[in-house]
């Protein structure tokens, strides 16, 4: 059984961003997507390694940094929920409403 899962939209997040890698470089989304799943390995195993933001909702989610620049935004709990995958050079507050 997974120890997470993916909530449709970070779905689509992850499949956003791996198709925009791999337009220049496939070798480099294929990088990418293992990194993000290896996020998701760790952080159902320790949830609370992410932090909150108050800064930019007051959802009860957490904030892990993938690679250079991406955000997984999480919510704690058996099994854990990833609710986003984004760029933190997107304007992340106006995308979790």
């Amino acid at each position: 059984m997974r120890r997470y899962l993916l909530s449709p939209i970070a779905e689509q997040d992850i499949d956003d961003i791996i198709s925009y890698i791999a337009q220049d470089n496939p070798t480099a989304a294929m990088k990418m997507l293992d990194s993000f799943f290896t996020a998701m390995d760790m952080l159902a195993e320790h949830p609370q390694m992410g932090h909150s933001r108050t800064d930019l909702t007051n959802m009860p989610v957490r904030f892990w940094p993938v690679r250079s620049h991406y955000l997984m935004i999480y919510k704690e709990g058996n099994p854990l929920e990833i609710v986003r995958v984004l760029s933190g050079y997107r304007d992340i507050a106006s995308l979790l409403f």
